[in-house]
């Protein structure tokens, strides 16, 4: 006899930096001579530390204290970090938009009514949100994370989904995620372009 399941979507959200925080990981980058230039420990609580940011020849260049670090990766694109004794304060790259340079921020520090407010704008996600039919008929579950950019008229853009698990899963949390409304993010003093990664959790509870 074929089991019976209820579908149930939940949206995870953690504390913010500036992502809708994914789970813990590493991130490294490399020169290219296969030296390491930086890791990146990506805390589940939003807080982004330098494990090591190295010069091509080895040497450590971490250094206690507020500054700023830029380099440019294999594209040619521009990334920026200001670190407060190794933990990233904020971070940035810039990309080109109507063929005009453009900074889009991945990492700012939020006062607490900004994490307030963008809480508020995913939690919509629950209303907007449908388990797919198919998923649901062959027990799929999982986590399907999406990414997009909150421009600085509080507009989604660049939406897309940075998982495959298919069964129509990505397709229902960008659906759901194209309808969250944001207001625009304020960083020092100006409007800001911001980059979030958001987690969907789809969950079957069996009847």
């Amino acid at each position: 006899m074929k089991k019976q399941f209820s579908g149930a979507a939940v949206l995870f959200i953690m504390t913010l930096c500036c992502s809708l925080q994914l789970k813990a990981s590493n991130d490294t980058v490399y020169y290219k001579n296969g030296a390491i230039r930086f890791i990146i420990n990506k805390a589940e609580n939003g807080t982004n530390t330098f494990l090591q940011l190295n010069g091509e020849g080895g040497e450590n260049l971490l250094k206690p204290g507020r500054w700023s670090y830029t380099y440019f990766d294999s594209k040619q694109v521009q990334h920026g970090y200001t670190i407060q004794d190794n933990i990233v304060a904020d971070a940035y790259y810039i990309r080109s938009r109507n063929s005009k340079p453009d900074t889009v921020f991945s990492v700012v520090t939020y006062t607490s009514a900004q994490r307030q407010q963008l809480a508020d704008a995913t939690a919509s996600l629950y209303a907007n949100l449908k388990y797919p039919f198919k998923a649901k008929e062959n027990g799929i579950t999982g986590t399907v994370y999406v990414s997009f950019i909150v421009d600085t008229k509080g507009k989604i853009s660049e939406l897309q989904a940075l998982t495959k698990l298919g069964y129509g899963l990505e397709e229902a949390a960008l659906d759901a995620a194209a309808q969250l409304k944001f207001s625009p993010v304020e960083y020092e003093g100006r409007v800001v372009n911001v980059y979030y990664e958001l987690p969907v959790k789809f969950l079957l509870q069996q009847q």
